[in-house]
């Protein structure tokens, strides 16, 4: 059954328009005139979404998403004005409002994408949150493969060894495995932000007066571990150190805290991760050969997004999705011409590349219709301020605007909405020719 949508407008004819293009659409519609009315009908329908004006009387549209909130909790609201300034559309996200609309206007490029991904926001909010395996989005060979890795070791309390590229989502695969097993508490750490100085006290915790500072007895890592799982990222940048330690924890799940004599049992899965190559290190004598073999108990190499471009339309919609429940905004849908760019950057930092650059993207976004080519561009330069291979997609750009405006620049650089300085220093960054003209 197709949603069903309260339009509130005072406006008549404007509201009948609403009303006629909604059902054309394939929308169940009802109508009302005014906030204190639109009360009245939600008492007897199940509706799915409010869309509604903001300037009405006596109860505009503000007052009438804090009403609803009261009333009935969280529900899709699409607030719409003419001529709204910066705080009003502050105040109906602060409020709720998941999507806010300049009126007037055009139907079908702006409204009707944003209600889709209203309700597909909804939608996302009533479902449960992905879990264990199916936190790694995809249909690729590749990524399915991982998925059942994932399982299959989940059942068993052997050690895990992830491998791959920086940015591959190693941390988003060991607390799928910790969600599968079942077990305890899923403590993480990233072994190179800690200086070495203090990493052996937070793994294995320390005694009163171990060390100046040490005013009080500190449970470490493994112990707040135990009974669930401990993930080691970037184990292959431990010092030697703390390698004949760990080694020691792993075999007889004990561990020693600094400045202490007895022992505490540390029963705990250790999940570990790396982007270096393990087995060269072992040969060089950078690491040790023994905890290599104790760590990779089972082995789980993730692939980078490069071995898994079929995966790219998945990822970027339920990375939007993420993104925008963090702002509290509709999750915007991609334009086809934004799909075939993504699908065209080299995506060195993989998936943790391609989250930065649709943040950044959402940020350019007009907040209704669909993300497009200009905003994926936008953020990729804005990102990267000294390009390499994306300064192609840059100058692809800057030439489009350039030609639209038959090469008057200052056309093409207020198209763009660039300062002057900005223009030129993009020209002179990527060597594009300037027509012998003067500056208009």
């Amino acid at each position: 059954m197709s949603a069903l949508l309260l339009v509130v407008e005072d406006h008549d004819a404007t509201r009948e328009k609403l009303e006629t293009e909604l059902r054309a659409s394939g929308y169940r519609v009802l109508g009302a005139r005014d906030g204190e009315e639109a009360l009245g009908v939600l008492e007897g329908h199940p509706v799915d979404l409010v869309l509604s004006d903001h300037r009405m009387a006596p109860m505009d549209g503000l007052a009438l998403l804090r009403a609803l909130r009261r009333l009935r909790g969280p529900l899709p609201f699409v607030l719409y004005s003419a001529g709204a300034d910066a705080r009003t559309v502050f105040e109906a996200g602060r409020e709720g409002a998941v999507g806010f609309l300049e009126y007037p206007f055009r139907i079908r490029e702006q409204l009707l994408p944003a209600l889709a991904a209203t309700l597909a926001a909804g939608r996302e909010r009533s479902e449960p949150a992905r879990r264990g395996a199916e936190r790694l989005v995809g249909a690729s060979t590749a990524i399915r493969g991982v998925r059942a890795s994932i399982r299959r070791v989940a059942r068993f309390s052997v050690s895990v060894l992830i491998q791959g590229e920086t940015g591959t989502g190693k941390e988003l695969a060991a607390r799928a495995i910790h969600e599968e097993s079942g077990r305890g508490p899923f403590v993480s750490v990233s072994l190179p932000e800690l200086s070495e100085g203090v990493l052996e006290s937070e793994l294995f915790g320390h005694r009163r007066g171990a060390f100046t500072g040490a005013v009080r007895e500190h449970a470490g890592l493994f112990e707040a571990a135990s009974g669930g799982t401990l993930f080691l990222d970037e184990i292959g940048d431990a010092n030697p150190s703390v390698q004949v330690k760990l080694l020691r924890a792993l075999e007889t799940r004990e561990v020693r805290p600094v400045g202490g004599a007895a022992v505490r049992r540390a029963d705990v899965r250790v999940v570990a991760a790396t982007h270096r190559d393990l087995e060269a290190l072992v040969k060089r004598g950078e690491f040790r050969e023994d905890l290599w073999f104790r760590i990779r108990g089972a082995v789980i190499r993730l692939p980078s997004l490069a071995e898994r471009s079929l995966d790219l339309p998945a990822l970027a919609a339920a990375l939007l999705a993420d993104v925008a429940r963090t702002a509290r905004v509709a999750p915007p849908a991609l334009a086809d011409g934004a799909l075939e760019l993504l699908a065209r950057l080299p995506w060195r930092g993989n998936v943790r590349e391609l989250r930065s650059v649709l943040e950044n993207a959402v940020l350019w976004w007009s907040g209704s219709g669909l993300l497009g080519r200009a905003e994926i561009l936008e953020a990729v330069a804005s990102l990267n301020p000294s390009l390499g291979a994306e300064d192609q997609l840059l100058a692809e750009r800057m030439l489009d605007a350039w030609r639209r405006h038959r090469w008057n620049q200052e056309a093409a650089r207020r198209e763009l909405g660039w300062t002057r300085a900005a223009w030129r220093s993009r020209l002179a960054r990527l060597g594009l020719a300037v027509p012998r003209r003067r500056w208009r």
